[in-house]
């Protein structure tokens, strides 16, 4: 999974990026530190391990006088990791795009159903087996949380929600 964040204020001296798995414990997992040169840069991180299940992310930003300040969370729910599917840019602006990394042959046709928080599918797209890139264009989102779920022969094999 892969993390950005653009500095637009050049008070910050430090910016922390913290996991959580249940949204009481942080645990930081990277560290970027800021100077004057960093004000509007986009800087970006790759969760290399993240938990199965949910996992909740934050930025704690420190500025020049210690103050510390904490962004909004963001949840992002990773599969179970013999499906091997990876989801980015999270959160999302006008493109999603899934990517299958697994070793194993997909047996069967890949649907993906992308659903608004109410339940009702917005988009279906499905791709032949040998898919290992699926890019879903979502600018017609508003912005809000949504599931995707990746399902071949009537299975689940991989549900995730994001964010736009």
């Amino acid at each position: 999974m892969k993390i950005k964040f653009q500095n637009t204020s050049s008070d910050i001296k430090t910016c922390i990026i913290q996991r959580s798995s249940d949204k009481t414990s942080w645990a930081d997992i990277a560290l970027q530190a800021m100077n004057s040169n960093t004000t509007n840069k986009t800087f970006s991180f790759s969760d290399k391990n993240p938990a199965p299940g949910e996992n909740y992310y934050r930025l704690k930003c420190i500025n020049q006088k210690d103050k510390i300040d904490y962004s909004g969370v963001i949840m992002v729910i990773t599969g179970s990791p013999g499906f091997n599917w990876i989801m980015y840019p999270v959160p999302v602006r006008d493109l999603l795009t899934l990517q299958y990394q697994g070793n194993e042959m997909i047996k069967g046709v890949i649907t993906v159903l992308i659903q608004g928080s109410s339940g009702k599918i917005i988009t279906r797209i499905r791709s032949a087996s040998l898919t290992r890139l699926i890019k879903i264009p979502v600018s017609n989102l508003g912005r809000g949380i949504y599931d995707v779920r990746i399902i071949v022969e009537d299975e689940i094999i991989w549900n995730q929600r994001f964010v736009k």
